[in-house]
């Protein structure tokens, strides 16, 4: 059985097409099944003893969570809420595809989808090198900038040094349960890990937490709350600290000409309602922006390292989809504030390129 809310979901969504034209998976594969509507119908046809669930297993977990589709209905439902829940149903019941089970079995061991351990530990080991073990501001780097893209991470310390800002980075970061979230609900599993991130934090009785990943400020800033985890501090995201520091001239920007466009990450513009930072600081540097059509709010999802950890190609395949964004207008570079982003669209044979906007930051500060 599914909860009020989820299954008030299924219901509504079953039959309603309204969303199709913005799922990032469903544009690019024409699948019904990649679509709310299709995952609804087929879920409602289960819930009626349709012996469907094993057949819509992998289907269930081919969904990136961007939460376009809930940012464009009319009626204020969202479909991530059924998924989420029918993968813990997919899991309980052995329904997992092999790829799927044997992430989310890695992730319950140790509270992250990231199986470079010696590399995660090496890396915040050396980012921590000559910090304060307490102080005023904490940064919390995340899992994906550790294993994925460790340059904005370093040029995010960067900046704050450059700016004088007093920080400390734990040696020893606990992950958020982010991406288990994503793969199976609020379970106890997923809250286990949340506490044990927040006493982390608190012990550390920073004043202000300063959120790199988006994934991670939106566990923290929304989800953490509702299970009792309350993060002491004042939670930020990297893009509006930096904005700040920058608005406080406490960084001095140098001017450099490019045109590019920059990708919103969806939690960060979607789930956190946060748009102006990263381009404020783009602005600062002198540089043009060039938008795509789906921007802000209305971004489009480049796939997501949870998709990526166990359906690669699908999430090849999506962030390919973005990147075509990218060419309709013009420019032959992007700016992403999400280290998940980053890894997602930066691929070998694309012209593309992809920067990090705290890595051309701090190369001109």
């Amino acid at each position: 059985m599914y909860s009020g809310r989820a299954e008030k979901t299924i219901q509504a969504c079953r039959f309603c097409w309204m969303c199709r034209h913005v799922c990032p998976i469903g544009l690019k594969t024409g699948k019904e099944s990649h679509n709310p509507r299709g995952k609804a119908l087929l879920l409602s046809l289960d819930e009626k003893g349709v012996d469907l669930l094993n057949d819509l297993a992998r289907d269930i977990f081919e969904c990136c969570l961007c939460n376009a589709c809930a940012e464009n209905c009319e009626t204020g439902y969202e479909p991530a809420v059924f998924i989420r829940e029918a993968r813990q149903k997919v899991y309980i019941n052995n329904m997992a595809p092999e790829s799927v089970e044997a992430v989310i079995e890695h992730a319950l061991k140790t509270g992250s989808i990231y199986k470079e351990t010696e590399k995660k530990k090496s890396f915040f080991s050396e980012i921590s090198k000559g910090l304060p073990e307490t102080a005023d501001v904490l940064i919390y780097l995340g899992e994906s900038a550790a294993t994925h893209c460790p340059e904005m991470a370093f040029s995010l310390v960067n900046l704050l040094k450059k700016a004088g800002i007093d920080f400390m980075v734990n040696k020893q970061e606990v992950p958020s349960g982010a991406e288990l979230y994503d793969l199976l609900g609020g379970v106890e599993e997923v809250q286990r890990i949340a506490r044990i991130c927040t006493e982390q934090i608190n012990t550390s009785k920073a004043k202000d937490i300063v959120v790199l990943d988006p994934t991670n400020a939106r566990m923290f800033k929304q989800e953490y709350p509702t299970w009792g985890c309350e993060v002491k501090g004042n939670v930020s995201t990297a893009t509006s600290f930096v904005d700040k520091l920058i608005k406080d001239q406490k960084l001095v920007v140098r001017k450099t000409q490019k045109n590019v466009t920059f990708h919103d990450p969806c939690r960060l513009a979607r789930d956190l309602k946060e748009t102006l930072p990263a381009r404020s600081i783009l602005s600062t540097m002198g540089i043009t922006i060039k938008e795509m059509f789906q921007h802000g709010s209305l971004t489009k999802c480049c796939g997501g390292e949870v998709l990526a950890s166990h359906s690669n190609y699908l999430a090849t395949l999506t962030a390919e989809g973005r990147l075509d964004d990218v060419r309709r207008i013009g420019v032959d570079t992007v700016v992403c504030a999400c280290p998940s982003c980053v890894n997602n669209l930066t691929h070998d044979k694309s012209e593309i390129k992809v920067i990090d906007l705290f890595s051309l930051l701090d190369s001109n500060c």
